[in-house]
């Protein structure tokens, strides 16, 4: 099955699965008559999947075996290499077991489900700071690099939830078509603070740390505009946070043409960088906000050239609805195929492998 034929069958099954739910306005009365909250945030109401984490980590480690074993054997028959089945290390576990603790839309077992990969660095807090990435086909020049990062800001919810459930997606869907690095939660004391922040544990906005050009005075003068509102302090210095530090190496090592930066609430998609910017994903319509000293957008769009698609989901503490969910997704996976820079470089990659084999 070619690559486009199956990137469309992942598509129309995306899109039965949406077709299938309750309107959003249903599904979100719904959600705010029948479930508690915990912290802001919609809580799952099977709340047996949290009642004991030991016997969840227990459990996730003695599959661990059979499904390094599953995986492998799986590799030889697809050619499509989704993630290492590694067992999960200390850090990962602890890491898991918090957000199950604090999120009420991820449990600890779709944490430890996913076998994350940790970060060569840790945070402020020294927590493991995690990823997954999702391969291209082997020996095929992918149609595109996509860098997915939820939690930049720690009190945004939502914006680490749907990462989530989008990571699940990839687990079935993933076609091989694109070449995905994801970082679910870039920001973990910012979350698991006692309360959660929007910033980092030194207190910075990472969102106003990057190195843009002439930070120096343009930050600090935005930050006196905000009246130097503690949430949007843009720290000591350009890039002095090791969780900026680790995004910037991310984006320097990986080289990704578009970065998907999830936020909330303002209700809308932002974009920085060359055209084209996706006009809607769901129910979310293209406003750009302009751009920051120092904000990811002014760092990658602006000034590196890479397509900065930011997310602002509606609100902070609540996930959009599984329909919208799923429809968002679509809208993405659409405008990333679509994607004529996309286009562009597989054929220049195309043209290089055939240079590359004539020699």
């Amino acid at each position: 099955m070619s690559f486009i034929m199956k990137t469309n069958t992942i598509l129309s099954v995306l899109l039965l699965l949406s077709a299938c739910g309750v309107s959003d306005t249903q599904q979100q009365s719904m959600s705010e008559k029948s479930e508690p909250q915990r912290n802001g945030e919609t809580v799952v109401s099977s709340e047996s999947l949290k009642k004991n984490d030991s016997e969840t980590i227990a459990k996730t480690e003695a599959v661990d075996d059979a499904t390094a074993s599953v995986a492998a054997e799986s590799a030889k028959h697809n050619k499509v290499i989704t993630k290492a089945a590694s067992k999960n290390s200390t850090a990962v576990k602890s890491l898991c077991k918090e957000i199950g603790n604090r999120l009420g839309s991820v449990s600890v077992a779709d944490c430890l489900a996913q076998k994350f990969s940790e970060a060569e660095v840790v945070s402020v807090e020294g927590r493991a700071i995690v990823y997954q990435r999702y391969l291209p086909l082997a020996d095929k020049v992918p149609k595109g690099k996509v860098l997915l990062v939820g939690g930049i800001h720690g009190d945004e919810y939502s914006s680490v939830s749907i990462v989530f459930k989008w990571l699940q997606t990839l687990d079935e869907f993933h076609s091989g078509l694109f070449n995905w690095y994801v970082i679910p939660l870039l920001n973990p004391d910012g979350l698991l603070q006692p309360k959660a922040q929007r910033q980092n544990a030194n207190g910075v906005d990472l969102n106003r740390n990057f190195p843009t050009p002439n930070w120096d005075v343009d930050a600090p003068q935005y930050w006196a505009k905000t009246g130097k509102n503690v949430r949007r302090y843009p720290g000591p210095v350009a890039g002095s946070e090791v969780e900026s530090q680790l995004l910037m190496n991310v984006i320097e090592q990986f080289k990704p043409d578009v970065i998907v930066s999830v936020h909330a609430p303002h209700s809308l998609v932002d974009y920085d960088g060359p055209p084209k910017a996706p006009d809607q994903l769901g129910d979310l319509q293209l406003r750009r906000l302009g751009v920051y000293p120092g904000s990811l957008g002014n760092y990658a769009g602006v000034h590196k050239g890479v397509q900065v698609i930011t997310i602002e989901l509606a609100s902070a503490g609540i996930m959009p609805d599984e329909k919208e969910v799923a429809v968002m997704w679509t809208d993405l996976v659409r405008y990333l195929v679509s994607n004529e820079k996309f286009q562009q470089q597989r054929q220049l990659g195309a043209v290089t492998n055939t240079a590359a084999s004539a020699d």
